[in-house]
């Protein structure tokens, strides 16, 4: 990458399609909702839009305090940043831990196209105050201290030769994320910038099944509606282009809007407003899925910058995005990596358990956790299934009588009347507000 992200640029003679006006304007410049209420905090970030201040209010309710961030001085060195003038003391944007000369350039690089201050440690210890000060740090893979833990994000970085082992290391320290450059400048860019920019607020949950017929479709489904009734923005995606459409499983296959395959005609980035108008609406959160017009984004070689820009655009326009992520390889890497969490459904059988083990080997390195899908049999629990994987688990799913049947009719969402369900989906955004505090 030699001056920034790369973005894909408008095609100078295609005809004008519905998914063009979604695209941003030359200057690059987001469009913000003329009814944005800012100031309100939610799930611990920035909101706004009609539901910003209900949620806020729900999230007081639930004794979520104010997060302060606090002013830091740096004690690094400074690569990039503002001018020279005396400024108040305050935190570093990006602090990266490394002794390695290519790792450095590549991630000044990476900040300058994101408009971030980065700051340089060659040690963790001689990162002091920093390593927790810093809105996110990364660590090279040349740094063979352990990595304590943060509440801000953390990325291994390292060159495309070590990607093996950058996995492997990331697999047993406390990092976040993995970026292999530069292949992964691009998306390391989107990450940082996002630090910097006070729009770029909402969360993405990503919803996956351990082994097939898990129910993490149902369960995304749910999660969108009990997010929605308690007036938060929401925007359910589909991501398993497989999967027959989660608009079946709601009624709103003839809904008007825009589809996936819609959106493979645009190029550039997607202006949040204009998108969150053109997808349909159920139950008051907006709603993208494959339709039924398969036309296989796996095909499609724009298709990871395609996702980049849709949870890009997400960020900016609702406060809770919910990804069925489907569980295919490109799946897992293209959508699962943009994802702040995880939440991975497994049935509470032992095969499924195993199942699910192997999938995690495939997750990108981000916060995880389990929803076990009841009936639990004799001699399970959720504590001996959440250990064999090695994750925590959220909550336990009951065994609800007639809920496949109501997705096949398209009324899913009327189990959302039911106290066992709004327990499973509120113990999930419970888990999401505690996580940022």
């Amino acid at each position: 990458m030699s001056s920034g992200p790369r973005i894909r640029g408008r095609r100078a003679a295609a005809p004008r399609t519905r998914a063009d006006s979604l695209l941003e304007g030359s200057s690059g410049a987001q469009a913000s909702f003329p009814t944005a209420d800012r100031g309100s905090k939610v799930l611990g970030r920035e909101v706004s839009g009609p539901g910003a201040r209900s949620l806020a209010a729900s999230s007081r309710a639930h004794g979520v305090p104010e997060p302060d961030p606090g002013a830091l001085r740096s004690r690094t060195e400074t690569v990039s940043g503002r001018a020279g003038q005396w400024l108040p003391e305050q935190r570093i944007d990006v602090l990266l831990v490394t002794e390695s000369s290519y790792l450095r350039d590549e991630a000044a690089r990476i900040s300058a196209a994101a408009a971030v201050e980065l700051a340089v440690a060659a040690t963790i210890e001689s990162a002091g105050v920093d390593w927790h000060g810093a809105g996110a740090v990364l660590v090279g893979s040349d740094i063979s201290e352990p990595i304590p833990r943060r509440r801000g994000p953390t990325v291994l970085i390292g060159a495309s030769g070590e990607s093996e082992t950058l996995w492997q290391q990331a697999s047993i320290s406390g990092v976040d994320r993995v970026a292999v450059l530069p292949h992964g400048s691009e998306w390391l860019a989107e990450f940082l910038g996002r630090l910097r920019d006070p729009a770029s607020t909402g969360f993405v949950l990503g919803i996956v099944g351990g082994c097939g017929g898990a129910g993490a479709s149902t369960l995304s489904v749910l999660m969108a509606g009990h997010a929605a009734g308690l007036g938060i923005r929401t925007l359910l995606v589909d991501g398993d282009e497989w999967g027959g459409g989660l608009d079946l499983a709601v009624g709103g296959e003839d809904l008007p809007g825009l589809r996936w395959p819609d959106l493979q005609a645009a190029a550039g980035s997607l202006n949040p407003g204009q998108l969150a108008a053109a997808l349909p609406v159920v139950a008051g959160f907006s709603l993208l899925t494959w339709g039924q017009q398969l036309q296989g984004a796996s095909s499609n070689p724009q298709a990871q910058g395609l996702n980049m820009e849709v949870l890009k655009a997400s960020r900016r326009g609702y406060e809770l995005t919910v990804v069925d992520v489907g569980r295919s390889r490109d799946a897992l890497a293209g959508l699962g990596q943009f994802c702040d969490q995880v939440l991975v459904v497994v049935p509470a059988r032992m095969r499924s358990a195993v199942a699910s083990a192997q999938l995690l080997a495939h997750l990108p390195p981000l916060s995880t956790s389990v929803v076990i899908r009841g009936p639990i049999r004799e001699g399970l629990d959720a504590d001996l299934i959440g250990g064999s994987i090695g994750v925590p688990v959220t909550t336990v799913m009951p065994a609800v009588r007639g809920l496949t049947a109501a997705a096949e009719r398209g009324q899913l969402l009327d189990f959302l009347h039911r106290r066992s369900i709004r327990r499973v989906t509120g113990a999930v955004l419970a888990e999401l507000r505690s996580g940022d505090q």
